[in-house]
């Protein structure tokens, strides 16, 4: 099998570059060529800028690939070049995109399924328009893909995801909370911010993509990925603090109260409006989906943080002696 990844060596695609070579598979990986993996000689590079849509075209219209796995399309452009490059010669188009295409929809219903997606547009919420405009072009993507498929057969599987965890995971949104439960102090849960937590583990998400790889049923077909799973934040946190063997203080703390202190939401990426709940039903029905219990994918994912991770601190934590100052006026004023 030949299969061309469309980024391949940072978090989700090291982690199914990695399987593929242990298949056996040969591997053509397509990106900037900044984060290093190693992989060595064992794949083919190809390196280019997805945004370059010309020189990608050149770069792939002759070749002939089982499968395409396609990482960082996020705008309708990267897909309509795809589809263009890619038509009459290739097996296989596989599309990551994201739980967000429903959260910009009116209606919304969680956990979402996937006929969930078929409704209006809400308006931009003011000051949020990157998360916005993120979940409105995934959908452009995905309905280019759609309309491809109805009309060309243009051969597409599309997943879903939530927030994805695990080694080599760049946004530092787990690890945002394991820095505060290490240095044991009060962590603050914003207003309304104790959200319902289905996320998904990076190798279940490899091997959804490893289940429908050439399986001509599934062309044409979406599914959402999640765990079975489903915790509130706090008893997320509770149980990585056992992990780490930890105390634990949860403090929720009004939005005014936080802005009056210059305190961003971002400092709990777990809290806010735009962390989807999604419905994996058909996933597990269709194609057999199947998760890892949640202990042991953050026992993995924590200790990879404490004894591998080499990078900064999360850029939210530099807040932290500012979140644990207000904690403690706050107590200090109920007193």
């Amino acid at each position: 099998m030949k299969i061309l990844v469309i980024g391949g060596t940072k978090f989700l695609g090291y982690h199914l570059t990695k399987r593929l070579l242990e298949m056996g598979v040969e591997i053509t990986v397509f990106n900037r060529g900044i984060t290093g993996d190693d992989f060595g000689n064992n794949v083919q590079r190809i390196v280019g800028d997805r945004k370059n849509h010309e020189n990608f075209f050149e770069s792939f219209r002759s070749q002939r690939f089982d499968v395409v796995v396609d990482l960082i399309g996020y705008e309708p452009d990267d897909v309509e070049t795809a589809i263009r490059t890619f038509k009459d010669h290739i097996g296989q188009y596989i599309f990551i995109s994201t739980g967000q295409v429903y959260l910009v929809t009116k209606n919304l219903h969680q956990p979402s399924t996937e006929e969930d997606y078929y409704q209006e547009l809400i308006t931009c919420p003011l000051g949020e328009e990157a998360a916005y405009f993120y979940g409105v072009d995934k959908r452009k993507c995905e309905d280019t893909l759609e309309e491809a498929f109805k009309s060309q057969h243009f051969p597409s599987v599309r997943f879903r995801c939530p927030i994805i965890h695990g080694s080599r995971d760049y946004t530092l949104r787990l690890y945002s909370y394991l820095i505060r439960l290490l240095d044991s102090k009060p962590i603050i849960i914003p207003e309304g911010g104790d959200s319902i937590i289905r996320h998904v583990y990076v190798e279940d998400v490899v091997n959804a993509i490893i289940s429908v790889l050439q399986v001509e049923k599934t062309s044409g077909k979406v599914y959402n990925l999640a765990g079975i799973e489903v915790l509130q934040f706090s008893e997320l946190l509770s149980l990585m603090s056992r992990i780490l063997e930890k105390s634990l203080s949860l403090y929720n703390v009004p939005l005014n109260i936080l802005r009056k202190y210059d305190i961003p939401q971002e400092i709990s990426p777990f809290s806010g409006r735009w962390i989807s709940y999604l419905d994996p039903s058909l996933a597990i029905e269709e194609i057999k989906f199947k998760t890892i219990p949640i202990e042991e994918w953050l026992k993995k994912t924590i200790n990879w943080f404490i004894h591998e991770y080499a990078g900064s601190e999360p850029r939210n934590y530099g807040f932290r002696e500012k979140e644990v100052d207000l904690v403690n006026k706050l107590l200090n004023e109920k007193n």
